[in-house]
């Protein structure tokens, strides 16, 4: 069995920016617009800038600090899952249960990130076994993306019943 490293992310007040850290020590941050959901992920060095685009068939670019595209992620709205195809691999992004309370990537060999949000969702915690910067990022920004996307579909009837 491989070992897992553990990685904690805490969320400021509004949301929009996280920071990551490997045990209490500041090693990266994600900046993001709830809006347009595109963000900016800096590990250690590592820098990448997730831009969506699409409406009806929503997919993700993925940029890294020369503006060179690495990759994208195509998402399956009924799921809630995604594919990542990076320049040499594809991964995949998906619930671990049913009430959607932790994620998954993994590759064609399997389980390689495990992403777990606080119930309060003002952070969380990632198992990786996979030391890789780009890898923690893509998770970082998908667990953004996802409570983003769940949280606006929450306030739909908040919506509605104000505009009625």
């Amino acid at each position: 069995m491989e070992k897992r490293s553990i990685y904690n992310w805490k969320n400021n007040l509004l949301g929009n920016k996280s920071k990551l850290y490997k045990q209490d020590t500041l090693i990266g941050s994600l900046e993001s617009n709830d809006w347009t959901l595109d963000a900016n992920v800096s590990i250690h060095s590592d820098q990448y800038r997730f831009i969506n685009k699409g409406l009806f068939n929503p997919y993700t670019e993925i940029r890294n600090k020369y503006g060179e595209l690495i990759g994208d992620i195509e998402y399956n709205n009924w799921t809630g899952g995604a594919t990542i195809s990076l320049v040499d691999r594809k991964y995949k992004w998906s619930t671990r249960n049913m009430w959607m309370s932790s994620w998954k990537l993994e590759d064609e060999q399997g389980e390689l990130v495990e992403i777990n949000p606080s119930v309060m969702g003002n952070g969380g915690t990632i198992a990786s076994i996979a030391n890789n910067e780009l890898l923690l990022s893509i998770s970082l920004y998908l667990q953004k993306r996802n409570t983003v996307m769940y949280s606006m579909i929450a306030l739909i009837p908040v919506f509605t019943i104000l505009l009625f």
